[in-house]
C-alpha cells in the first residue's frame, strides 16, 4: 500500500504541472489583458505596466518564472487585488467554500444513502418509485434555478432565512446555500446507493449470510451496505473535491466570498496569477481526493489489493 501511495504521489506532480501549463497557454491565447478597457491606455503607460509585470519578456521567460513560483508553492501577487498574494486570497476564501461544501455533502450522504438503501430493500414498492422520481427531479433542476426558488420561498415570502451574505460558521446564512448545493448530490447518491445495494443483495455471500441465520439488520449493515456503497465512494472523490474548492453558481447566487466567486472575478479581470493559483489548487485537491478514494477501496472491499 505504501509503495502504491508513493507512486501515485509521484505521478500527481507532473499531472498538476501539465494542467497548469495548459491553463497558462489558454490564458495567453485569449484576446485582451488585465489592464485593457473600453478606453485605450497611452502607449507610455501601457509600456510601463508591461515592464512592471514582466509582460514585455519572451514567452518562455514568463512561463519559466510562473512554473518556478508554482514549484515553490508561490502563486505570485494578484493583478487586480493590489498588494494581496494569491496564497492569501486562497487561504481567506477556502474556509467559506469548505464550510458550505462539507455541510452540503454530509447532508447529501445522510439523505442519499438512507433513501437509496430503503429503495433497494423495498424494490418496486411505492417508496422505491417515489424516492427515485424525487431523485430524478433533483438531478433535473439545476442550481441556478433551485437557489432563486428557495430564496423566493424562505426569504422573500416566509422571511425565515436570510437570502445571502456570509456571516461566518455556524450561521443561518448557510442553510439556503447548503440546501441548494446538496440537492443534486442527494439525488445522485440515492441512485448510486440503490444500484449498488441491488447488485450486492443478489450476491452469493448475502444469501449465505441469510442462510446462516443472521438478522436482516446485520445482513444489511455489516455486509450489504459495505459493498453497496462502493459506487458512492467512487463518486465522493471528485464530488467532494469540487465542493471543497467552491461552486461558482451557488456562491454567486448567495454572494459568498468563496473560491468559486474569486475564480469568476479572476476570469473576468484576466487576473493570470489568481486563475492559475485556483486551478492548481483545484487540481491538487481533485488528485488527492481520488487517491483517498483508491485507498478507501482497499478497506471497504477485501478483494481489492494494491501491489
Amino acid at each position: 500500500m505504501l509503495r502504491f501511495i508513493v507512486r501515485r504521489i509521484l505521478i500527481t506532480i507532473p499531472t498538476i504541472l501539465v494542467v497548469i501549463s495548459i491553463t497558462w497557454v489558454l490564458i495567453k491565447l485569449a484576446p485582451g489583458n488585465f489592464y485593457s478597457g473600453e478606453k485605450q491606455l497611452p502607449p507610455a503607460i501601457e509600456k510601463s505596466i508591461r515592464e512592471k509585470y514582466g509582460l514585455d519578456k519572451p514567452w518562455y521567460q514568463q512561463y519559466g518564472k510562473t512554473m518556478w513560483g508554482i514549484i515553490r508553492l508561490d502563486f505570485g501577487t494578484s493583478l487586480r487585488y493590489q498588494g494581496q498574494s494569491v496564497n492569501t486570497i486562497i487561504r481567506r476564501s477556502l474556509p467559506v467554500s469548505a464550510a458550505v461544501g462539507i455541510l452540503a455533502y454530509i447532508l447529501a450522504l445522510i439523505v442519499g444513502v438512507t433513501a437509496g438503501s430503503i429503495a433497494a430493500l423495498k424494490q418496486n414498492s411505492k417508496y422505491d418509485y417515489i424516492s427515485m422520481a424525487v431523485a430524478m427531479l433533483g438531478i433535473s433542476i439545476p442550481n441556478f434555478v433551485l437557489g432563486p426558488i428557495l430564496v423566493l420561498i424562505f426569504s422573500l415570502s416566509l422571511y425565515w432565512l436570510p437570502p445571502s451574505r456570509w456571516e461566518g460558521f455556524p450561521s443561518r446564512n448557510l442553510v439556503l446555500p447548503v440546501l441548494t448545493l446538496s440537492a443534486i448530490y442527494m439525488a445522485y447518491i440515492a441512485r448510486l446507493t440503490r444500484a449498488g445495494m441491488l447488485e450486492v443483495l443478489r450476491s452469493d455471500y448475502i444469501r449465505t449470510a441469510r442462510a446462516k441465520g443472521l438478522s436482516e439488520r446485520d445482513v444489511v449493515i455489516r455486509h450489504a451496505l459495505r459493498g453497496g456503497l462502493m459506487p458512492v465512494v467512487s463518486y465522493t472523490g471528485p464530488a467532494l473535491a469540487f465542493l471543497l474548492t467552491g461552486t461558482v453558481v451557488v456562491e454567486r447566487i448567495f454572494a459568498l466570498p468563496g473560491l468559486g466567486n474569486y475564480f469568476i472575478q479572476a476570469s473576468l479581470n484576466r487576473d493570470e496569477p489568481l486563475i492559475i493559483g485556483i486551478v492548481a489548487f483545484i487540481a491538487m485537491t481533485l488528485l488527492l481526493m481520488n487517491l483517498l478514494v483508491d485507498i478507501a477501496y482497499a478497506y471497504l472491499d477485501p478483494r481489492v489489493r494494491y501491489q
